[in-house]
């Protein structure tokens, strides 16, 4: 899987994540993603809560609650959010460094 694909987990397909993680980690037997919420639940902290729009519909990237995850437990991508990058990359430059 890419960095940016977004994949259901194995055991809650209603769940969705992004693979944050950067592709030269490919090796290693975990990705770190963060969870989608559905945007109609969403409390939207504007830089940390990247609102996105899929197929399935509008839903909520929740950067404050990244989580390591077996490869295993994800399943085969239905998306990719390579098109937000920016803001991604904003809200972890936010998360982690205060900028």
């Amino acid at each position: 899987m890419d960095q940016f694909d977004v994949c259901p987990l194995r055991e809650r397909p209603e769940q969705l994540v992004v693979v944050i993680q950067h592709d030269i980690a490919d090796d290693l037997a975990t990705r770190v993603v963060a969870p989608l919420s559905d945007a109609a639940h969403r409390r939207l902290i504007t830089r940390l809560r990247i609102p996105v729009e899929l197929y399935q519909g509008s839903f909520v990237i929740q950067i404050d609650r990244l989580a390591a995850v077996a490869r295993s437990e994800l399943a085969p991508a239905v998306a990719n959010l390579a098109d937000d990058e920016r803001r991604i990359k904003d809200a972890l430059d936010l998360l982690f460094f205060g900028v």
